[in-house]
């Protein structure tokens, strides 16, 4: 692999000696205080949310008939804690304050043999579980058709929560309640936000229905299940979604969820360094792991339960579940290289015989990552073809895949980010149609990635005090990623090739001023040949304390490089 750029580089017009954040926030359009000092007060109230007093009302009206409740959630990391955080509300919080139980079961269908939502075969395993009303959670906005025919035939209510992109003809006149962001003419303040985060305000919602406390702030349980669907599920880590990450991560801190301790432990993190990126690329996987090719109710175990033996059992289980994920995804994607071999479509349709379902998503994001373009990876099964989608900036994924639904049994998802089915026969049909709208609406330009750089400064200005400041600007995740940071014109002073398989490095180099700079390059095999001792080169990258016994010392993680010119 190599780090050299392909990128076109967007870079400040001015170096910056002072006023860093500042800076930053001013060029990405952010109010700087509003940012810095925002709190879980400015979450806006659950009665924006549509139909979220409608939903309290029937859930608390079948909870003191007692009936029979069925959570059904869906198979990755949004869902799992959806589904956890209500069961756990429901069975435990809500139980006592009425002084009774409350018949309530957690409920994920199977991703290979059930697919993604609602379907016939999850609302028969539904009434199968004898349920009376049936919460969705992460799902279900696209399924109106389906519910009612289960209300009229089977008698089965509903109360629909779901964050996912709705129907352009979804009107108010709905025979069950609800609860989305998105509502066409009714939306919450903040609209991207996580199908967790709709069930956090939902939980509100029931609180105020049955005159439980129901303000938000640091100590509000659930939190930290909002802030790991937050950022797994790629929601833009600013306004709202920016404080409960924020605050989430402080309550995971305090050890206040055995399951969610026993993970982190298990993935090598100690408790007090956790950060959104621990959430991202080591925590969510794990969890995302039980959905892709394990039981995703092992995730809802292991977040509900307050046994620490029974905990440390699930996370040992999802931890190897990864380890076996991370193989087949590697074995998969080498396979879908081959595939794609030199083709230079605007767009990627890839399809497979036998990949599994739980994979496709993740081969699909490291293609759109390696090529920057539209992705779409599909395994073939009886039924047709399963498939997940990966998009560009201003192509949005969901609306193009609407451009073809006849060929579609289902689709749903967002912009960037989108699961579908190819209706048996219709593999070669769907493949024109995508590639037909891709070739019309994605120009050139659009191929080439641009990478905006926050800060342009030379070698002597990074220091422990850059570090700190740029970490005011935490969490950083997808919408509020870590600034970048370049510096030109760096001699390259000494080498060091790192790592069992050769393929890292350590860079000193000389640029401004008197003191030499370090620079880390991981997964660069190919630039240990190329770049050479007294080269000058360009770097963007992040500014980081490297700490070892007991030293600090500032290093320069390099995300690309390029020759000065």
């Amino acid at each position: 692999m190599t780090l050299k750029s392909n990128s076109n580089w967007i870079l400040p017009e001015k170096e910056v000696s002072k006023n860093f954040v500042e800076y930053i926030l001013k060029s990405r359009g952010i109010e700087k205080e509003s940012f810095l000092n925002s709190s879980l007060k400015d979450i806006p109230s659950f009665e924006k949310l549509f139909d979220s007093k409608r939903a309290a009302k029937e859930i608390v009206k079948a909870v003191k008939s007692h009936k029979r409740i069925v959570i059904h959630g869906d198979f990755d990391a949004d869902g799992i804690c959806s589904v956890s955080l209500l069961w756990e509300f429901l069975f435990k919080e809500v139980a006592t304050v009425l002084g009774i139980e409350i018949d309530v079961i957690p409920y994920i269908p199977g991703r290979v043999d059930q697919g993604y939502g609602l379907t016939h075969s999850s609302l028969g395993d539904v009434l199968d579980l004898g349920a009376e009303l049936l919460i969705s959670v992460d799902c279900g906005v696209r399924d109106r058709e389906l519910i009612n025919q289960f209300r009229k035939e089977k008698g089965l209510d509903f109360v629909i929560t779901d964050h996912h992109q709705p129907p352009g003809d979804l009107g108010t006149d709905l025979e069950y309640p609800l609860v989305h962001p998105m509502y066409p003419k009714h939306e919450y303040p903040n609209t991207e936000v996580c199908g967790t985060f709709v069930v956090f305000l939902l939980i509100q919602a029931i609180k105020a229905e049955l005159d439980i406390n129901y303000e938000i702030d640091e100590n509000s349980k659930g939190l930290d299940l909002v802030a790991m669907a937050t950022v797994t599920d790629l929601m833009s880590l600013v306004d709202v979604n920016r404080v409960v990450v924020k605050y989430g991560l402080e309550q995971m801190k305090k050890d206040r969820r055995v399951g969610l301790s026993e993970l982190i432990k298990v993935s090598g993190i100690e408790l007090k360094d956790i950060d959104s990126y621990h959430l991202g690329y080591l925590l969510g996987p794990r969890i995302n792991a039980a959905g892709r090719i394990g039981s995703p109710l092992d995730g809802v175990k292991l977040l509900v339960s307050e046994k620490r033996d029974f905990c440390k059992g699930i996370a040992e289980i999802l931890n190897e579940m990864n380890f076996e994920r991370q193989y087949m995804t590697q074995s998969g994607l080498d396979e879908a290289l081959e595939i794609v071999g030199d083709r230079k479509e605007k767009l990627l349709f890839v399809v497979g015989d036998s990949w599994h379902e739980g994979i496709i998503g993740l081969i699909a994001g490291k293609l759109n990552e390696k090529y920057y373009r539209p992705v779409l990876v599909g395994t073939r099964g009886q039924g047709g073809v399963r498939g997940s989608a990966r998009s560009i900036q201003g192509f949005n994924i969901t609306k193009a895949l609407g451009k073809c639904e006849k060929y579609l049994e289902r689709y749903g998802g967002h912009e960037l980010a989108a699961g579908f089915t190819v209706k048996e026969g219709k593999e070669k049909d769907f493949s024109k149609c995508i590639h037909e709208i891709a070739n019309k609406e994605i120009t050139k330009e659009m191929l080439t990635k641009d990478l905006k750089i926050d800060l342009l400064l030379t070698s002597e200005r990074i220091t422990k005090s850059l570090v700190n400041k740029i970490d005011s600007l935490k969490p950083f995740g997808y919408g509020n990623r870590k600034p970048l940071i370049a510096i030109k014109d760096l001699v390259v002073f000494k080498k060091k090739i790192m790592g069992k398989l050769g393929n890292h490095m350590k860079l000193i180099c000389k640029g401004e001023g008197v003191d030499l700079i370090t620079l880390v390059m991981f997964n660069c095999a190919k630039d240990t040949e190329e770049i050479r001792v007294d080269e000058r080169i360009d770097i963007i990258g992040s500014a980081d304390i490297n700490s070892w016994n007991g030293n600090e010392e500032v290093q320069f993680l390099v995300k690309e490089w390029r020759y000065s010119t």
